[in-house]
């Protein structure tokens, strides 16, 4: 912890002026070291985003962001001003704390001084300060006094969004909460209100009687008192150092900047988050875990950490500290996932027990692993923009909802609306309502393992251990059991929870946690089909298109899927573990469509397109005789295709084009030539560095990387170094949390902090090749001087190892490359363009954003023009040009993309034989005058409708 000493306090200052004071703490700490010239802008920027004075006649000027990069070590440095000195609103500053912060040794600090702001006469004792030692003193902690007892917050002492219109009608609302006598009402009433910082008062009065509190936040946002806004109040009736620990609680909170927060929290979280849990007994052990997993904790890898805790007798806690911050049971699913972890979040664990260190230890390690999750990128986030289509569905209508799992299928709907369960709310036998509710729980256990024997998925087996974990769990089964206490009936109770439970899930902020609340529902019905003795809806025998309201993970896995033509769910999401199950199992799916649809009987003919996102009630006859036709010629293609897989790429007019493939594991590649495949254009190697402790090291990749050229058999092997940073990172390589990861420290500015890593990468591959064809780009390159360290380290190794048949380039994925492609041109052999990270930056739209899917196309001009710039730069000097991001695989950008030059079209493998096809349909003449249109156009639309009115001119294309 950072400490004060004497020499860093200065009292008496003749300073009169705000910026005077900030800029002559600027010099001081310049002086001292703690930072170099040009800091006190960065103080002088941070009062004119935000306001710095905490309260009491204290302020705590510190730098911006921008400016953090002045600190040469953290310092902080006092000044004391007599006469005091205009600070925000009004207020007058005579203490003030100039702040250099490096790291967070300050905060401790900080929150000491949060705490002095709850003294009663603060401001006087402030102004009366002479000597520095007075200041020390002042801001002496005083936590140590010894608290008898601890005031705790209980529901009833609480109003949160309280209706009132000023300070003191929260003040007279606190004061028939605490159930205070007459007298110490009126006395808290008159009592001088403290501002504590962040719009949060203090009011408290003296008792004789038991101390009291009440804490209450206020439904307004404009309520003001004495130019300080207010957002809540902590009314207190003290008799001796009860409430203490509760009040250095919220100094906490404001300490860290989280009053605003605070006051948004709702009477739950109040109780149970922010108030009730201190920090850990100094008797119990502590470990810190990072979470890495793309989507954070949610049910799956959350059951995992559950089970790696339940060998441990050692009683076992974790805490997200970029959460809530509230501490609960490891053994608890429900608890855990109700933690809201993301990816990139800090996990603290506490364990008290003969085995606490092993299993801290344990759980650390099963964190830093995964929790049996691969370590990767979050999947872009489906398109969410309501399209859909009023209530109230006609035959003969389209209903838009958002693609999940791709294909176009057409057949009867079955509406699987929601089991009405019947059973009675009350009754009077606990323990007999107990028994029940054991007995279900144990017979749908049993049920789902059962299901469990019989799957041979390894992700649905993954998702029904995880249903089991929620059955198990422990605070889910306490809070049905306090229920049935409380006299509701074993249904009644086990449903209240589970809906409670779902509720909670589905509010969070994260999509995809969200979405789990299925999962919490699907188990719930499970239980409640045993208590109220009903069987679930059963799925016709006839092949089907399913709707329901969710689908259940569960519910998947048991069906015949040879009979579930597609999936269609009022709720739910496109990364919920259903619609994963889905695309898994090649089932066409779409979710958040309309909720009329369930108005729908069963039987109703429709045509489900996963790809555009719609659903076809009961089309008229010509229109499905016209999918189903299409339908057929499209299987009969993609025979064809098949068929013809090993034909050259070659257009009508006789131009060749390779078409490769990107894969994302050496395992697949002895699938390239049976594919059809020129080579492998894209091979993914961080697959090799992620869901692992450390980095893999020579012999390992060198193993894998033989296998891909030995598969390959003499076709090209076309690699990218590792390209992992802040939105795809490593367990085992730590970094700072960025505010855009997409425009941070990824791919090869990663690698230069780490060249060793880049080496070795390099050293294994053209060992690997030997004179084998081998082609090495770096990714994520944007500067010369980028390509110039990378380059200097590749010629290194291949002078030692001599690889004979080895090209180098870079990709093309940053727009500074495209507009720089001539110099690249010079020393580099090949380009490859990565469109997708391309059309983001060109586009300045966030490629997982959904709400901007439709605007981020691939085929607006101005990307179309980089692909150009770059193919005319490389053509110039004799290089050729690949395109392995997703617009190669586009039917639409094809001809375009031929039309511009590109030289390779590397694509999936399952791709490959129909983009082969694609080429051969076209006439290279005809594609040139395409792209030359396709660049003067003025957006993506209009490019994609100019080239599907050439797609059907007779004898170009199809």
């Amino acid at each position: 912890m950072l400490s004060l000493t004497a020499q860093d306090v200065k009292t008496g200052v003749p300073l009169a002026d705000k910026a005077a004071v900030i800029q002559a703490l600027a010099d001081w700490l310049q002086q001292d070291g703690h930072v170099a010239a040009g800091y006190g802008a960065g103080l002088l920027a941070r009062e004119a985003q935000a306001a710095t004075y905490l309260g009491q006649g204290i302020a705590i000027p510190h730098g911006t962001q921008e400016s953090r990069h002045l600190i040469e070590k953290t310092g902080i440095k006092v000044m004391h001003l007599p006469d005091g000195v205009p600070w925000d609103d009004g207020e007058k500053a005579y203490l003030v704390l100039g702040i250099a912060a490096r790291s967070d040794e300050h905060l401790d600090l900080l929150k000491q001084l949060a705490r002095t702001l709850s003294r009663d006469g603060l401001l006087e004792r402030v102004k009366a300060i002479r000597e520095p030692q007075q200041v020390l003193q002042l801001l002496q902690d005083d936590s140590g006094s010894s608290v008898a007892t601890e005031l705790m917050l209980s529901v009833e002492q609480l109003a949160v969004k309280a209706d009132a219109g000023s300070l003191e009608q929260l003040v007279e609302q606190a004061a028939t909460l605490m159930s205070l006598i007459p007298s110490e009402a009126t006395a808290l009433q008159q009592s001088d209100a403290m501002h504590i910082g962040q719009g949060w008062w203090l009011q408290q009065t003296p008792t004789s009687e038991q101390p009291r509190v009440a804490l209450l936040t206020a439904a307004s946002t404009d309520i003001v008192h004495r130019q300080q806004p207010v957002n809540g109040v902590l009314a207190l009736a003290v008799k001796g150092m009860a409430h203490k620990t509760l009040l250095n609680k919220i100094a906490d909170w404001l300490a860290a900047g989280r009053g605003a927060e605070l006051a948004g929290l709702n009477s739950a979280e109040l109780l149970l988050n922010a108030l009730q849990c201190g920090p850990a007994p100094a008797n119990r052990h502590q470990r810190l875990a990072v979470v890495r997993n793309s989507h954070g904790l949610h049910a799956r890898p959350g059951a995992m950490l559950v089970q790696a805790a339940k060998p441990f007798e050692a009683d076992i806690q974790v805490c997200n500290l970029d959460g809530d911050q509230h501490w609960v049971s490891a053994r608890s699913l429900m608890q855990v996932i109700g933690l809201g972890v993301k990816n990139g979040h800090r996990l603290l664990f506490r364990a008290e027990g003969p085995d606490a260190e092993p299993a801290l230890n344990a759980l650390a390690e099963a964190v830093s692993g995964g929790l049996g999750e691969e370590l990767v990128s979050p999947e872009p986030k489906a398109d969410t923009v309501d399209t859909r289509e009023p209530q109230g569905i006609a035959l003969n209508t389209r209903v838009q909802g958002v693609a999940a799992s791709p294909g176009v299928a057409i057949g009867p709907i079955f509406v699987d609306a929601p089991a009405p369960f019947d059973y009675p709310q009350q009754a009077g036998d606990a323990e007999a309502e107990q028994q029940k509710l054991e007995g279900a729980i144990k017979q749908a256990g049993a049920e789902l393992n059962a299901t469990l024997r019989q799957t041979r998925d390894t992700q649905a087996r993954d998702m029904m251990r995880m249903h089991g974990e929620l059955l198990a769990d422990v605070s889910l089964m306490q809070g049905v059991t306090g229920r049935i206490r409380q006299g509701l009936s074993a249904a009644a109770a086990w449903w209240s929870e589970i809906d409670a439970a779902a509720a909670r899930q589905a509010a969070s902020d994260d999509a995809l946690l969200a979405e789990r609340a299925a999962d919490i529902r699907d188990i719930g019905r499970r239980v409640m089909a045993v208590l109220c003795h009903r069987r679930l809806p059963s799925p016709p025998t006839h092949p089907y298109l399913w709707l329901a309201q969710d689908i259940g993970p569960s519910q998947l896995v048991n069906l015949d899927t040879s009979r579930v033509l597609g999936l269609v769910t009022v709720g739910g999401g496109a990364s919920s573990h259903s619609m994963i199950l889905a695309r898994a199992l090649g089932i066409p799916a779409l979710v958040a469509v309309d909720e009329a649809v369930m108005t729908l009987p069963s039987g109703t003919e429709a045509m489900l397109n996963g790809d555009d996102g719609t659903l076809w009630i009961a089309p008229e006859a010509a229109v499905l005789e016209q999918a189903r036709a299409r339908q057929q010629e499209e299987q009969e293609r993609a025979e064809q295709d098949w068929t013809h897989r090993h034909d050259a790429a070659i257009t009508r007019d006789g131009h060749r084009v390779a078409v490769a493939a990107n894969l994302g594991d050496t395992a697949r590649a002895k699938e390239v030539a049976d594919a059809g495949a020129a080579g492998v254009g894209l091979l993914r190697t961080e697959f090799m560095f992620m869901a692992r402790r450390s980095a893999p090291d020579l012999t390992e990749q060198l193993a894998l990387y033989r296998q891909a050229f030995d598969a390959l058999e003499g076709k090209p092997l076309l690699v990218r170094t590792l390209d992992v940073g802040g939105d795809k990172p490593l367990p085992y390589w730590p970094m700072p949390k960025e505010d855009n990861p997409f425009l941070g420290v990824r791919g090869i500015r990663l690698c230069m902090q780490k060249p060793d890593v880049l080496e070795t990468q390099l050293r294994a591959l053209l060992m690997a090749a030997g004179d084998k064809p081998l082609r090495i780009m770096f990714p994520m390159v944007a500067d010369w001087s980028e390509w110039c360290w990378a380059k200097a380290r590749f010629d290194i190794i291949q002078a030692e190892v001599q690889a004979t048949n080895v090209q180098l380039g870079i990709m093309v994925e940053v727009p500074a490359v495209a507009l720089n492609a001539a110099v690249f041109a010079e020393e580099v052999d090949f380009f490859s363009i990565g469109t997708n990270d391309l059309t983001q930056y060109t586009l300045a739209m966030d490629r997982g954003n959904g709400g901007l899917a439709r605007l981020s196309d691939g085929l607006h001009p101005s990307v179309l023009r980089l692909i150009k710039m770059t193919v005319n730069a490389a053509h110039a000097k004799g290089k050729w040009v690949g395109v392995c991001g997703e617009l190669g695989s586009d039917p639409q950008a094809l001809p375009l993309l031929l039309g511009l030059g590109v030289d390779e079209l590397s694509v999936s493998l399952k791709r490959v034989p129909f983009i082969k096809a694609q080429v051969r349909d076209w006439r290279l003449s005809r594609c040139r005058q395409l792209a030359e249109q396709a660049l003067r156009a003025v957006d993506a639309p209009g490019v994609r409708r100019l080239v599907a009115a050439a797609q059907r001119e007779p004898g170009t294309a199809q």
